[in-house]
């Protein structure tokens, strides 16, 4: 089976090189090519072989439309095409449908709730037919699939999100600071009411507010208190910070899918004691009392509150720290989900062929 990976993102020479030093966690990209022996056609293959691309400018919308372009144009070549977005798989699946070529097309969908999206799947565009396996992170965007946008069932799969649990992992060297709490991440992030929520409290908050897969910084809504430090930190230096804290919190604001999922699973395989904001889209991961904690979006007295009462039980908190890594490492970790993301490709070209014959 000859496979195609068209990637969101860019995938080069020092990013191996930082993983190969333990500076990074591995990445799915790369280990999901390892094990379908597939090629990998990335932003930095669009804006070298597209110059129409670099003409769009900085934003990625440009270049998602350009790796689909590129996918396509090697659709004869490939029996698998695998596309990890729909800013990617959406306009290569419309191209796709045009087209003789047999190539099964598997697709991950982080989130088709917006409008400009959920338009492929109207009686225009009726891109489903053109996609042999959609894959989705959370129940929310499974029930939209098959309810809303008419995706036949037994063509969506939910799969969990990853962590790599060998470079996120326990630190037993670290000492753990009982007073620190740690938060991370940058799309829709609340971190006004988890601000709000440690004010006055005898505790020392450090938000390391990035994304490796976005550039624009985040800077604080409101002015901090003296006990709350804000910064952008690699990947090495969060997993320290995230050893190093007591508890850690991820506050989201109210959305429709799974923001925050690849920050919640990593600070589960750390083993940490986690509290993180209820919103429609946060589901399937967190069992609240189990291997985490879930508080109301927008509710600082509540965050208060369960920050006030996880940091009271250290021995509490140790237990539901163990019990988010073993879910990790039994259902969301980087070689389960690259497992089980290969053989959703395998299927989608079973699929193809079965419908072809």
């Amino acid at each position: 089976m000859k496979t195609l990976i068209l990637a969101a993102g860019r995938f080069g020479q020092d990013l191996k090189k930082s993983i190969g030093d333990g500076r990074d966690p591995r990445l799915d990209i790369f280990e999901l090519a390892r094990e379908l022996r597939a090629d990998v056609i990335d932003f930095n293959d669009a804006e070298t072989r597209l110059p129409w691309v670099r003409r769009l400018g900085k934003g990625t919308l440009g270049l998602s439309l350009g790796v689909a372009v590129l996918g396509y144009k090697e659709r004869h070549n490939y029996d698998a095409i695998l596309t990890t977005g729909e800013d990617i798989g959406l306009p290569l699946a419309a191209m796709l449908k045009k087209s003789s070529a047999k190539c099964a097309h598997t697709l991950i969908a982080h989130t088709l709730f917006p409008r400009k999206k959920r338009i492929f799947f109207s009686r225009l565009l009726n891109v489903e037919s053109r996609i042999d396996r959609i894959l989705a992170y959370a129940t929310s965007e499974e029930e939209l699939m098959v309810g809303a946008l008419g995706i036949p069932r037994d063509k969506v799969h939910r799969i969990y999100y990853h962590a790599d649990t060998r470079f996120f992992a326990p630190q037993p060297a670290v000492v753990q600071e009982p007073d620190l709490i740690c938060a991370a991440g940058q799309l829709l992030r609340d971190y006004d009411t988890l601000v709000d929520a440690v004010r006055d409290l005898p505790v020392r908050l450090q938000i390391a507010a990035g994304s490796p897969w976005i550039q624009e910084r985040l800077e604080p809504g409101q002015e901090l208190p003296q006990d709350v430090s804000w910064s952008k930190l690699n990947r090495y230096d969060l997993r320290d910070l995230y050893a190093r804290a007591a508890i850690a919190v991820v506050p989201i604001k109210q959305n429709e899918y799974q923001t925050g999922i690849a920050t919640i699973l990593e600070m589960m395989a750390m083993g940490k004691c986690l509290i993180v904001t209820k919103t429609r889209g946060q589901t399937d991961t967190i069992v609240d009392g189990e291997t985490g904690i879930y508080v109301p979006p927008g509710d600082p007295v509540a965050l208060r509150a369960a920050i006030e009462r996880m940091l009271a039980a250290p021995d509490e908190a140790r237990r539901m720290g163990e019990a988010a890594r073993r879910f990790v490492e039994r259902e969301a970790s980087l070689d389960v989900f690259v497992d089980r993301l290969a053989s959703d490709v395998r299927a989608a070209v079973a699929r193809r062929a079965s419908s072809s014959s």
